[in-house]
């Protein structure tokens, strides 16, 4: 009663007498849980004065102690106060949640520092699976997050039950923060780990058109560029050319992503914007497919003038996907091909596109793309 009433005289009073502190009423509170959750320092510090206090009894229902209260109420000063008197920063309550990851919720700062401070395992996981940084990544608070970072031995690879990690989590974030990946990725984040989707964080970005993010991501040691997601086997490039971002693929491709690269049904980022492509686009981009097939017959720096020219007109972002994905696949052909080869070829071409080339329309091609 004293100290739901707040009466710290008649408190002090009542722990000189020797009262049991550790009692606990209906709720399975007890008195110092009462003071932690009602955020009275005083009165804590008062009960804390008493003989064999157990400071890490936990409440019935939630499996909550007093620290787990002090932290979900953002009370830096309680929480110094309960982890001073040797308070256990691991105990989990009946969700998992240890009194770090009920700081990171309240997003108070100075009370998660105190618990980084007093060395709390932050690599600790709810039923959820999610750690305090998991939590902070997603909620896009870089602050609560450098302060995460802060802490001893920090597993910043954790995967929750979906694969998630703590940079999948930032980067799949509706409101991203781009300063939050980019500590992440600072830190040393591995970036190659892929989400139950088969996702990675590079082609998350990709596949949302953010080209910040990307080239954030980009930064990191070791990231490779050419995982396949699992059930399509697409790359960041290909999600890229399909979202038809040329930003991106251009970023994707300057980094070193291999064009080549074929999904699950044999398609590479280029046939995959071709194939998004408008009709009237695509019938003009044959010059330079043949181009990239046959180098010797066509000079890479007039076929990008030549898409430029007949495409300004055209609606969309799938020219300069194009444009991105030309110039980096023309760069690695090779050979010397003869115009008997050109005709079969683009003969070949044609066809696939439903049209069967007579041997004057291959002549008329044949002079559109020679040099």
């Amino acid at each position: 009663m004293a100290v739901k009433r707040h009466e710290p005289a008649t408190l002090r009073e009542l722990v000189r007498a020797g009262s049991d502190l550790n009692l606990q009423n209906q709720e399975g509170l007890t008195p110092l849980m009462i003071a932690a959750r009602s955020g009275r320092t005083d009165i804590t510090n008062i009960l804390l004065e008493g003989e064999h206090i157990n400071l890490d009894i936990q409440e019935k229902r939630t499996g909550q102690s007093a620290l787990h209260f002090s932290a979900e109420e953002g009370d830096s000063a309680t929480t110094e106060a309960l982890l001073k008197a040797g308070a256990n920063p691991h105990l989990k309550d009946k969700d998992g949640d240890t009194a770090a990851i009920k700081a990171v919720m309240s997003q108070e700062p100075a009370t998660l520092r105190e618990l980084v401070r007093a060395g709390s395992d932050l690599n600790l996981q709810n039923q959820e699976g999610l750690t305090p940084l998991m939590i902070a990544a997603r909620s896009g608070r870089t602050d609560i997050t450098n302060i995460l970072l802060e802490g001893k031995h920090i597993n910043l690879d954790i995967q929750e039950k979906n694969g998630d990690t703590a940079v999948i989590m930032a980067v799949k974030r509706r409101e991203l923060e781009p300063t939050t990946v980019m500590e992440l990725v600072r830190a040393g984040s591995n970036l190659n780990l892929q989400d139950q989707e088969g996702l990675t964080a590079l082609m998350i970005a990709a596949m949302s058109g953010r080209t910040d993010i990307t080239n954030i991501l980009l930064e990191g040691e070791h990231i490779n560029l050419d995982i396949q997601e699992k059930r399509t086997g697409r790359s960041a490039l290909h999600f890229s050319a399909e979202e038809r971002d040329s930003a991106t693929t251009e970023a994707l491709l300057k980094a070193g992503a291999n064009p080549h690269l074929k999904d699950k049904n044999g398609a590479t980022a280029m046939e995959i914007t071709e194939q998004r492509a408008q009709s009237s686009l695509v019938s003009k981009t044959l010059p330079m497919r043949v181009m990239m097939t046959q180098p010797s017959l066509y000079d890479s720096q007039r076929a990008v003038r030549h898409l430029k020219s007949e495409s300004k007109d055209t609606e969309g972002d799938d020219t300069s996907s194009m444009l991105a994905l030309l110039k980096s696949e023309s760069k690695d052909l090779e050979g010397d091909y003869t115009s008997s080869s050109l005709t079969h070829l683009t003969g070949q071409e044609l066809e696939s596109e439903g049209n069967n080339p007579t041997a004057g329309q291959q002549s008329q091609i044949r002079k559109e793309i020679t040099p």
